[in-house]
């Protein structure tokens, strides 16, 4: 960005240069030769600050795309982790909760043990 804001400055002085060389070759009078390298030199310096004000702009719109393409993605990674958290939260709910309740037509046979039977015929023998 530094370089950025070098352009005018560098434009104008590399524009005075190759004018006032193309005048010496010319043998151009000096007070003509410096009339036109202080206009080359303005005229280069407002083209150098079109450019700086181009460039930084392009910049600074990459920059945002960016930081918006990146907010996107944190987002959407935001929405992925909300719903693997919903996914294990219902997973961790499964199986842990046992439904007690059975229908009276079921017979299997089971009887419970009776303590007290046992108690009595252990004190018999």
């Amino acid at each position: 960005m530094e370089t950025i804001m070098k352009i005018p400055f560098l434009l104008a002085l590399i524009a005075s240069i190759i004018t006032g060389a193309i005048s010496i070759v010319n043998n151009a009078d000096t007070n003509k030769t410096c009339i036109s390298m202080i206009m080359a030199m303005i005229i280069f310096y407002i083209v150098g600050i079109l450019i700086r004000n181009t460039l930084s702009n392009i910049i600074e719109e990459q920059n945002n795309q960016k930081l918006e393409a990146e907010k996107k993605l944190r987002e959407e990674e935001m929405l992925e982790k909300a719903k693997a958290a919903l996914k294990s939260k219902k997973a961790e709910h499964l199986g842990k909760n046992l439904d007690l309740v059975t229908e009276d037509e079921i017979d299997d046979g089971f009887t419970p043990f009776d303590l007290s039977q046992a108690v009595k015929a252990k004190m018999n023998e």
